[in-house]
């Protein structure tokens, strides 16, 4: 199969989580943006159908066993903004925080490090370094793809004018 192939494929799979719209469940709103994300590596990577089988299980799978640890280190950060703006915050909470964020990114660091080193064996040295690449955007590029959708009529209103240009997500 060949990449054309490929992504049409991917479309097929994921064009009814984009048909719907509405209200939608959590589950429904994280099957979309794994949809958004596999098409974007299967894109960006330009993999190969055999490339493709063997990467996104371990793209599940490491986003699966990071999951939880990028929400809790998410609301350490919210917890952190609202001490910030807090005249009588504890400096054992924030110090408490920071340990925690630490830890946090730490865990993630080396698990995105074990994550880039298994697909070497899958990937060509070009792709695991734009796969690393695509992760350090990845968070940045799914808030931004949500604003845009909340823009769109897709759950809310656009925060901060219209929204400004984007690429591929």
């Amino acid at each position: 199969m060949n990449r054309t192939l490929l992504i049409v494929f991917l479309l097929a799979l994921t064009a009814p989580l984009f048909a719907q719209r509405g209200n939608l469940s959590p589950d429904e709103r994280r099957d979309r943006l794994e949809a958004v994300i596999i098409g974007k590596f299967a894109t960006e990577l330009e993999l190969s159908s055999e490339q493709a089988e063997k990467f996104f299980p371990l793209l599940r799978a490491f986003r699966a066993e990071t999951s939880s640890a990028q929400d809790e280190l998410q609301e350490a950060r919210r917890e952190l903004n609202s001490i910030s703006q807090s005249s009588d915050a504890d400096s054992k909470q924030v110090k408490d925080l920071i340990a925690r964020t630490n830890s946090l990114q730490a865990m993630l660091l080396e698990k995105r490090s074990k994550f880039l080193t298994d697909l070497a064996d899958v990937l060509t040295p070009q792709q695991v370094s734009r796969c690393a690449i695509l992760l350090d955007e990845l968070p940045r590029k799914m808030r931004e793809f949500m604003e845009e959708r909340r823009g769109q009529g897709g759950g809310g209103q656009h925060k901060g004018g219209p929204p400004a240009n984007r690429r591929g997500y």
